[in-house]
């Protein structure tokens, strides 16, 4: 099986986090997480995985291979007087490119076929897919574009937010879903895929059987208890993550109660399709999303129209 990455985009709030560790939670895959943030990571010496058992980075590689990764995802030149493009292009020509290829340095570290990443941004995306690792086909890029329904999305991010309100939330919503669709447009369609939030959380086995058979994994039934998994990613939601220190009887690293309350507290060891918009979104902010939004939101309205239940909610 030829390596893979599986890049998961779409705007935050979207699931993005629970496909990551369902998918790393396969044996022979490995959840990055939201591996973009590694080199501010390094830079200021923070600790590179969610899970305080977790030594994985620290002890696989060394800091100076540490350091090197942060410079190669960094974006940034690496010499103070020749611009990245420059370097890249010549580094590329010599074959001494391997810092600028961190995938492949990471599969050198990692005994996996898949790795997946969950940083969602469009610039890490294009930077990253312009690398010699893709471009010359030794690794297999996959996208999977994560989306909700945008009331939900909207309303996740008013509880975490409430300063900037909904008309400026409903217009972030917009620009990252047109951002995100151009680049999901541009990739193959044999390596591509949407997926429904809402379709993963209330069907999650036949949900993640079709996005293994997309990504050439066998599914196995125990990736749904993803908690239940050893995990290193480097950053995600803190609902999802909450999940797992539960299970470990720890603490989650950073409190939940002023966005959340108690609703993960009252969670059991389940996948549960998460809702809470309809009873916390007001009918003023409902309005304005709908005049703002409505049209937009229709492909991702859930449940769709005239459906009683969800389908797959799957799509090349």
């Amino acid at each position: 099986m030829q390596k893979s990455v599986v890049f998961i985009i779409g705007i935050g709030r979207s699931g993005s986090t629970l496909m990551d560790l369902m998918l790393g939670s396969h044996p022979r895959a490995f959840s990055l997480g939201e591996i973009s943030k590694l080199p501010d990571f390094v830079k200021r010496g923070k600790r590179l995985c969610m899970l305080e058992d977790s030594h994985f980075w620290e002890e696989q590689f060394t800091e100076t291979e540490r350091q090197d990764l942060a410079r190669g995802m960094s974006g940034h030149r690496l010499h103070r007087h020749i611009p990245l493009k420059l370097e890249r292009w010549v580094r590329g020509w010599l074959g001494n490119d391997a810092i600028l290829n961190p995938y492949s340095r990471l599969f050198e570290k990692i005994d996996a076929d898949v790795l997946i990443d969950s940083s969602k941004y469009f610039s890490w995306l294009n930077q990253r897919l312009a690398a010699r690792e893709f471009q010359q086909q030794w690794l297999r890029p996959f996208l999977i574009h994560m989306v909700r329904d945008g009331r939900a999305v909207v309303n996740s991010y008013l509880r975490i937010y409430p300063d900037r309100g909904i008309e400026w939330l409903t217009q972030h919503w917009l620009n990252e879903l047109e951002q995100k669709k151009q680049l999901y447009d541009r990739h193959p369609s044999d390596r591509k895929l949407t997926v429904h939030y809402e379709a993963l959380a209330s069907d999650p086995e036949g949900t993640l059987k079709e996005v293994c058979d997309a990504i050439g994994l066998e599914f196995t039934p125990d990736m749904i208890e993803y908690w239940k998994h050893p995990h290193h990613h480097v950053a995600g939601s803190r609902g999802t993550n909450s999940m797992i220190a539960k299970y470990r009887g720890q603490k989650a690293r950073q409190p939940l109660e002023t966005a959340h309350g108690d609703y993960y507290d009252k969670i059991d060891f389940e996948i549960k399709l998460d809702l809470r918009w309809r009873g916390e979104l007001s009918a003023e902010n409902l309005a304005v999303f709908e005049r703002m939004a409505g049209d937009r939101n229709r492909p991702f309205a859930w449940p769709r129209d005239g459906e009683t239940a969800p389908s797959s909610g799957l799509r090349a």
